[in-house]
């Protein structure tokens, strides 16, 4: 019998353990984390092109205008606002201990702050989006043809 992987054990785990709020929390704070880390991976490299390779630069450019592209934009906003809203409740409650016990509330509260928060961004964000699609749209072009060299 061959030993199950650690990711897919922690993965299956992670669904199946019920840990509500605090859980949940963890979860999502983790993942928008890797979904900033790896934003700014792209951009380092893509900012470096500008100077050592200006093609490959103009080139990204116009490739992350691309529909897909510009919708994994919202889901990047999404992912900072997340993570720097759940990242200021878990500071409150390492200085106050004693605030642990409102996990469940505090997380709302950030749950619902976000919500507030992103939901005009999202709306603009799109719209612009949708802006640009109209544009190329107007130009006998697609969004959602991928940029060629």
């Amino acid at each position: 019998m061959q030993a199950e992987s650690t990711l897919k054990l922690t993965l299956r785990e992670a669904i199946r353990y019920r840990g509500l709020w605090g859980q949940w929390s963890w979860i999502a704070h983790r993942l928008s984390g890797l979904a900033v880390l790896a934003f700014l991976i792209i951009h380092v490299w893509d900012t470096a092109n500008a100077t050592f390779w200006p093609v490959a630069y103009s080139y990204t450019v116009e490739v992350f205008k691309w529909f897909p592209f510009s919708v994994m934009e919202i889901g990047l906003m999404a992912a900072v606002l997340y993570h720097a809203f759940n990242g200021i409740r878990i500071t409150l409650l390492d200085f106050k201990p004693e605030w642990w016990k409102y996990q469940r509330q505090s997380a709302i509260a950030v749950w619902g702050l976000f919500f507030v928060v992103f939901i005009p961004i999202a709306f603009f964000m799109f719209s612009r989006t949708l802006n640009h699609c109209s544009e190329l749209s107007a130009a006998g072009d697609s969004c959602f043809t991928f940029p060629t060299p």
